[in-house]
């Protein structure tokens, strides 16, 4: 092998390592960005669930306080 193709074997090797290197991290953060999303996805569902009882509460205590008003208002009368 000439020291020439010895050269571009080298640059080859360097280059395909490089891109090995690159493909590896880019692996990695696709790996968290997945752990991020599936954190983001339940914290989202879990939020959802708590507006959802919060939503029961409040039409629960505004029937609660309507109750409240008419019995009041027929001991005035």
């Amino acid at each position: 092998m000439s020291d020439k193709q010895q050269q571009e074997n080298a640059a080859l090797y360097t280059e395909v390592k490089k891109y090995r290197e690159e493909n590896e991290a880019l692996q990695k953060q696709k790996t968290f960005l997945q752990r991020q999303c599936k954190k983001a996805g339940i914290a989202i569902y879990n939020q959802e669930q708590t507006i959802a009882g919060l939503k029961r509460d409040i039409d629960r205590l505004s029937e609660e306080n309507n109750n409240l008003k008419i019995m009041f208002k027929g001991k005035d009368e």
